[in-house]
């Protein structure tokens, strides 16, 4: 009889000591889909900035874990690259956990590899007219118009959106650059003479320092509806007249648009057919 008793005790060590062993058993949780990267800045000089969801981790850690919340506090990283960035480039955000701390005092294995983002989102100077929708176009279209007529006044009939001039710049070095791009939307104005003759000429409005957000629409940062330089003097009924402008399209090109050669690249889809 002593002996099945000595039998039953020993089998309820092994079991105490099984049952023990299973719940102390390491529980490997992962910290990542807790952690998020913003980003923000103008690209080529964006930063980033990281958080971390602790008490969503510590939600999700499971009744195996002790002290969930504990553990939270102790998880801890860093990004490789937080600054100078442009979109497109990736940052990798390298975890900096202890790991014994987590196992002895947590009963659990922090599991993290190392995550990588890619830089996205962030505001970037306008280089190409593709860049500028058509909600913004239109409504730098119109803006332009609006400061040919303030420029002209009554004198001005009608005025024709025929595209636009895009100039980015390019050399830094020149004290005449003084702004990254510069859009010139092109216009054939109609105007009246007060003797009830008629003008056609050609006009540019500029807008500078166009930057492109991250949801795809368009600031201008800079001047805003700035005359293309040009002059046109004309007689009517024994007076002369003058309005800011050039008597054809190859005049703008060349005496506007053709002088930024070097210093910016120029982009047109200016054109007499535009409606």
């Amino acid at each position: 009889m002593g002996k099945k008793r000595a039998a039953a005790a020993v089998l309820a060590v092994v079991f105490a000591l099984a049952l023990t062993g299973c719940a102390a058993k390491p529980v490997p949780v992962d910290p990542t889909p807790y952690l998020s990267v913003e980003f923000s800045g103008m690209s080529g000089e964006g930063t980033a900035a990281w958080s971390f969801d602790s008490e969503g981790f510590a939600a999700a850690c499971g009744e195996d874990v002790k002290d969930a919340a504990g553990l939270a506090a102790c998880v801890d990283g860093s990004l490789d690259k937080a600054e100078g960035l442009s979109n497109g480039d990736t940052v990798t955000f390298r975890w900096n956990c202890d790991a014994d701390t987590a196992q002895q005092e947590h009963n659990a294995v922090l599991a993290p590899e190392d995550a990588t983002f890619t830089v996205e989102g962030l505001d970037e100077w306008v280089t190409a007219l593709d860049q500028i929708g058509q909600t913004d176009w239109d409504t730098l279209a119109a803006a332009g118009e609006d400061a040919l007529r303030q420029r002209e006044g009554d004198a001005i009939t009608g005025a024709e959106c025929l595209g636009g001039y895009m100039l980015v710049r390019q050399d830094f070095s020149s004290e005449m650059v003084d702004v990254h791009n510069m859009l010139y939307a092109a216009y054939k104005v109609e105007a009246q003479l007060p003797d009830g003759s008629s003008l056609t000429y050609y006009a540019g409005v500029g807008f500078g320092d166009l930057v492109l957000h991250g949801d795809g629409s368009v600031e201008v940062t800079g001047d805003y509806g700035f005359m293309a330089y040009g002059n046109i003097d004309v007689k009517a009924g024994g007076d002369y007249y003058n309005f800011t402008g050039f008597e054809t399209l190859e005049d703008m090109n060349t005496e506007c648009i053709d002088g930024y050669q070097g210093m910016y690249s120029v982009e047109s889809n200016v054109t007499e057919a535009a409606a």
